[in-house]
């Protein structure tokens, strides 16, 4: 029985017969129009009917003329299509990042659209990594709508590089359209194998890669939907748990006190369910209220249910706007990466609290005679300071 997921349908207000009365049937519009959210059914079809025979010869077609495209990458040593470098983690230590060269990453690129384009390739509607129109903000928002006041927050070890073809290949014949694909004739499965081998190194999904992330958002979907819809009811003892999972960060909360020892063990049997091949780390799992330093993804969310990026990150940031006033002010230039990293800080915080950086700004703006965003966009078009808003 495969995992169908699709495209949640924009939800409508429901016309009630006192609405007709009214007269409001006028003003009954769209209750929820979010584009990201998805629906996945778990059916005893197998999505044939979903999946019409002369799209899946063209998906066949797609898979042959890739392998035929990109032959010699299969003949060469993987590791000569990569750049290794290291990066420093938040949390301390190194994190190993792969970037394919330019050959490969075009033949990576190439599969994802035909994941995505041509197979209908999704994610659950639990995840929120790596998705167009969807962030680390969202997932939160998700618990502070529950009005969550328990958190536990579990990680997995080394998420990409656990992650083998073997059980990519396994799990895909349990999700449409992939389940039709790989029950086909043997040259069919061989030749779809084989493009996935090209996603691979030393036995793992390698992280830097444009292909990674949205394959392992795929490979979940049995895990998402067991574990959302296990949560929802909880053992059968009436408390109804908010999971979100960002990339290996899963979030679970609820607004009563629950036992976190047998929430993780009820991840553990999901994913022995499925041959997961996924470990947590003990280190990073962590439980605790919202009364608590409650962080997750980087954000607080406080006693008082609102998001935050907290009192440091906000002192860091006046101190990072005044130094590039002044800075300005002294015709010190700033880099086009700091610019294009301060612009984007400022952007991704006004959209967490929008009503105090804004305020900041302003208020900063009045103190110093500028107006600091004009003065970022003035500064990477590389206009200079002639024309300086001072």
């Amino acid at each position: 029985m495969p995992y169908v997921t699709v495209h949640q349908s924009p939800i409508y207000h429901q016309v009630s017969f006192e609405d007709l009365l009214m007269g409001k049937v006028a003003n009954a519009g769209l209750v929820r129009t979010n584009e990201t959210n998805t629906r996945t059914y778990y059916t005893e079809k197998d999505g044939s009917d979903l999946f019409w025979v002369d799209k899946q010869a063209s998906i066949i077609a797609a898979f042959q003329r890739f392998n035929e495209k990109y032959a010699d990458l299969f003949e060469v040593d993987r590791h000569s299509l990569y750049r290794e470098f290291f990066i420093p983690k938040k949390s301390g230590g190194l994190r190993k990042i792969c970037a394919p060269e330019p050959p490969l990453m075009d033949a990576l690129n190439e599969l994802r659209r035909i994941l995505e384009d041509k197979c209908g390739a999704l994610y659950h509607t639990s995840a929120f990594a790596y998705i167009k129109g969807r962030c680390t903000v969202d997932a939160v928002k998700k618990h502070q709508q529950n009005n969550s006041h328990w958190f536990l927050k579990v990680d997995f070890h080394d998420f990409f590089g656990s992650t083998t073809k073997e059980f990519t290949m396994a799990t895909l014949r349990n999700i449409v359209p992939f389940n039709l694909l790989l029950s086909g004739p043997r040259s069919v499965r061989d030749d779809i194998e084989k493009a996935f081998d090209l996603c691979f190194l030393d036995g793992g999904l390698p992280q830097g890669t444009p292909i990674s992330p949205m394959l392992t958002n795929l490979l979940m979907i049995p895990i998402d939907f067991a574990l959302s819809n296990g949560f929802r009811d909880f053992k059968g003892t009436g408390k109804y748990l908010v999971y979100t999972r960002y990339a290996d960060d899963m979030l679970i909360s609820s607004l009563q006190d629950f036992d976190p020892k047998e929430v993780q063990d009820y991840i553990r049997v999901v994913l022995e369910s499925v041959n997961a091949p996924y470990t947590f780390k003990e280190e990073k799992t962590r439980y605790g209220s919202r009364a608590g330093s409650n962080w997750n993804l980087g954000l607080m969310l406080n006693k008082d249910n609102e998001i935050t990026v907290g009192h440091r990150a906000k002192k860091s940031f006046r101190a990072m706007i005044t130094n590039y006033i002044l800075d300005s002010k002294k015709n010190v230039t700033w880099s086009v990466e700091d610019l294009h990293s301060m612009q984007g800080i400022i952007s991704y915080y006004k959209m967490i609290e929008p009503d105090y950086f804004a305020g900041l700004l302003a208020s900063m703006n009045e103190k110093h005679g500028v107006d600091v965003e004009k003065m970022i966009k003035r500064d990477l078009s590389g206009v200079g300071h002639e024309s300086s808003p001072f």
